[in-house]
């Protein structure tokens, strides 16, 4: 399957790079790569994420790192959408 960012977590990942950016430059690069490797595997292993209370959509943790990658798999399509990207203690989608 292929991986799709949506514009949503697109957006969330540049909030993210910049939050972590004004504190520490070297830490933002590493948690956005950290990101986008987990989302990766989702290619492979798109059953990985635990399923949350919103209908069809699961949840894939960023090990190391507190963050929460929100998708969905759209089999017609043969793809993963990456719907939002959350830092653990956010409110989710």
């Amino acid at each position: 399957m292929k991986v799709r960012w949506s514009e949503s977590s697109l957006s969330d990942i540049d909030d993210i790079f910049s939050y972590i950016h004004e504190r520490n430059r070297t830490a933002a690069a590493a948690v956005v790569e950290r990101i986008k490797a987990v989302a990766s595997l989702l290619q492979d292993f798109p059953e990985a994420g635990h399923l949350t209370d919103e209908p069809g959509v699961r949840m894939f943790p960023t090990v190391r790192y507190p963050y929460l990658v929100f998708y969905t798999i759209n089999t017609s399509d043969a793809e993963v959408v990456i719907l939002h990207v959350r830092h653990g203690a956010q409110e989710r989608p």
